[in-house]
């Protein structure tokens, strides 16, 4: 699916977005530099890639991070049917939400059950998404291509060091 996202005094951000179970990609289009991130909940680590360079940067989650997962973190709460209206023409159903941004509302596709906006009460955040399509996705999407120079980032990860033994 495309996922456009407009902010106040922005340009608005275009991305492709793949989900499938407990892996996301997400690839930034019209960009300088386009980038692909590979969010992987199941195997707790990120993937960045950088096409033109061909590099394949693997990052685990920290903990603080995990609270932060974009697949994790994305559930809403509280749904509350605010009626129906058009969007772009097709009748979707609005409800007010609550997520990791607080309230905002969504609207939902009524024939294809599939999300379309989510946008803040105040309108000033909006995030859109076209051609919305449920089901698995090609495994390939979530992993790291062939032909690409993978750096382990967690190598260069500082571990606390264990605590002192107790004095006796």
């Amino acid at each position: 699916m495309l996922q456009v996202i407009h902010t106040a005094n922005s340009p608005p951000i275009k991305q492709k977005v793949f989900v499938d179970n407990q892996k996301m990609r997400m690839e930034l289009i019209e960009a300088e530099e386009p980038n692909v991130i590979i969010y992987r909940s199941d195997l707790g680590l990120f993937y960045t890639l950088l096409p033109q360079k061909k590099l394949c940067f693997v990052t685990p989650y920290s903990h603080a991070f995990k609270n932060k997962d974009p697949i994790a973190s994305n559930r809403l709460h509280n749904l509350t049917l605010l009626g129906t209206e058009l969007l772009d023409g097709v009748p979707c159903d609005k409800y007010e939400v609550t997520g990791p941004f607080g309230k905002a509302y969504l609207w939902v596709n009524k024939e294809k059950d599939a999300p379309v906006r989510l946008s803040s009460m105040e309108g000033q955040n909006v995030v859109d998404w076209i051609d919305y399509q449920k089901g698995p996705q090609p495994p390939q999407l979530f992993d790291p291509p062939q032909g690409y120079q993978v750096i382990d980032l967690s190598k260069n990860v500082p571990r606390k060091s264990p605590p002192p033994p107790p004095s006796p």
